[in-house]
């Protein structure tokens, strides 16, 4: 994900969004054919007798060299090199710094990044355990074709978030990406029992994740002056990191306790205090906000 910054560095702002979006798509062939990759990697794995469900980590292992190799070679000069030199030079150097360094809304921004995030990996994470549970015969197949949707809602639609993020604002595209997290919160809670509905409540969640981190990352970044970036980029993804790995443990102590709609109602708390805070932010960057946030 931190390669999503690196198209950010020299994008003009009135397409940042858009640039970042494209960025977080190209992920999505890899993303969605992952998943579907699971009954063939089984295969692979007996053939060469490592246990099945461990073959799919040889095509992972084979993708990330692949993609290391890639950023090595091709990724030069470095964006950020390139933004920190023209950032340095101009008489107005000093002031396009503290023009340009708006902390309440970085901090809003990595808020709504660290919660949207918590909420999707909390109950992506139970949803295969769930699934097993619903479709026992097939699990496999269910839980390969819901999480391939899922991430294809996450990626896939990257781009047209950033358009709308680059045309409506920032802090607009965050709770349009609060909206869907919430639709798809409270279809799993009411509809839980239902492969179905669980489908859909998997594809909004992904969607309601994009669009609050693809409008979340451009707002962090156009909140932040050069040198600052990416120490609260680094920061928004730790943060974001974290929170979701601390969130996917209590989500399973909650799916156990109250079950898989209770883990939805739970997660919606969070969608919730994004939403209810996201006024702060907005009257408390006026500057930002004039630039389309």
């Amino acid at each position: 994900l931190q390669s999503r910054f690196a198209a950010t560095d020299l994008a003009d702002s009135s397409r940042r969004a858009r640039d970042l979006g494209v960025v977080v798509w190209a992920t999505t062939i890899g993303a969605v054919a992952g998943p579907l990759l699971l009954t063939p990697g089984e295969a692979f794995g007996a053939f060469i007798g490592m246990p099945p469900l461990t073959g799919a980590y040889a095509f992972s292992i084979v993708s990330q060299v692949a993609a290391f190799a890639l950023y090595v070679a091709a990724l030069r000069p470095d964006p950020l090199l390139v933004a920190q030199r023209l950032a340095l030079t101009g008489e107005a150097r000093r002031e396009h710094i503290v023009e340009s360094d708006r902390p309440v809304a970085a901090r809003y921004a990595i808020f709504a990044v660290a919660g949207s995030h918590v909420v999707m990996a909390s109950v992506m994470a139970m949803t295969p355990v769930h699934l097993a549970h619903l479709a026992p015969a097939h699990v496999t197949l269910v839980v390969g074709t819901t999480i391939a949707l899922h991430v294809f809602g996450m990626y896939g639609l990257s781009p047209l978030f950033g358009l709308l993020a680059d045309r409506a604002g920032r802090i607009a595209t965050i709770l349009v990406g609060q909206t869907l997290l919430a639709a798809a919160l409270l279809l799993a809670a009411i509809a839980p029992d239902s492969q179905w509905a669980v489908l859909a409540a998997l594809f909004l969640l992904g969607a309601g994740w994009s669009a609050a981190t693809v409008a979340g990352a451009a707002l962090l970044t156009e909140s932040s002056p050069t040198a600052l970036r990416p120490r609260r980029q680094g920061l928004s993804d730790t943060i974001m990191t974290f929170s979701a790995a601390v969130g996917a443990v209590l989500a399973g102590v909650v799916l156990s306790g109250i079950g898989y709609g209770g883990l939805a109602l739970v997660a919606l708390v969070v969608v919730v205090a994004v939403t209810v805070l996201s006024p702060y932010a907005r009257r408390t960057a006026p500057v930002a906000r004039e630039h389309g946030v």
